[in-house]
């Protein structure tokens, strides 16, 4: 959390806002009304706006906002007769988008925070993220592939607290068996990806250049190798 608030302050409030309204959002008009709060959960925003938000990420940097209806096609003819007109749009670059994607899943650099195994590994690469607000009243996970992208909340209805449930209990084991299913499905296959089983990973932007720097067990108090 301090790591997040300092790089809010670093970047500016206004800044953050704007992003996050660019991705449909339904944030309050000024962004002080959120402050540094911002980036710790300060602005709730409903799961579907969410997911769609951080799917973003899954579809290269490019926001194509969620819809109910993607198309409305005549039964006998297969004519289609309506379209939805939503179209997507470009919030960060494709190299931006890789590389949160391949830090958000990376097993080995969760692991200080997520002991191994947990509910957010899965046989496939996918990009995943918890949250956990006051009170244990909600619990988030959100994660993603380019084939896929799925938000589960956890919590009382009426708002009740729970009972020390965290993201990683609560949420994630929910997320990880919705994600097998998908990419295990025939059925969704044939819905979503044209009958062929979803690829592995996050293909990697031509710009984007992999050199090892440093073993990080080696680094010494001043970062040097």
């Amino acid at each position: 959390n301090a790591a997040a608030v300092n790089l809010l302050s670093d970047v500016g409030v206004e800044k953050v806002h704007a992003m996050a309204t660019a991705l449909d959002l339904p944030l309050d008009a000024d962004p002080w009304h959120y402050g540094l709060s911002l980036t710790l959960g300060g602005g709730e925003v409903p799961l579907l706006r969410l997911t769609s938000a951080l799917g973003m990420f899954a579809n290269g940097g490019e926001h194509v906002p969620a819809v109910g209806i993607e198309r409305i096609e005549d039964l006998a003819s297969g004519e289609v007769l309506w379209a939805n007109p939503a179209a997507g749009r470009r919030i960060v670059s494709a190299d931006t988008a890789w590389l949160i994607n391949d830090i958000l899943s990376d097993p080995a650099a969760r692991s200080p925070a997520f002991p191994r195994p947990s509910a957010l590994e899965l046989p496939f690469a996918a990009a995943v993220k918890t949250g956990t607000t006051n009170d244990f009243r909600d619990n988030l996970t959100v994660g993603w592939t380019p084939y896929a992208v799925v938000g589960v909340w956890t919590g009382n209805k009426d708002g009740r607290p729970m009972r020390d449930v965290l993201g990683i209990t609560g949420a994630a084991p929910i997320w990880h068996d919705v994600m097998l299913r998908l990419h295990d499905d025939p059925a969704t296959h044939a819905s979503f990806g044209g009958g062929r089983r979803p690829a592995d990973g996050f293909p990697r932007p031509a710009d984007i250049v992999a050199a090892e720097v440093c073993d990080v067990a080696t680094l010494s108090a001043d970062g040097r190798c």
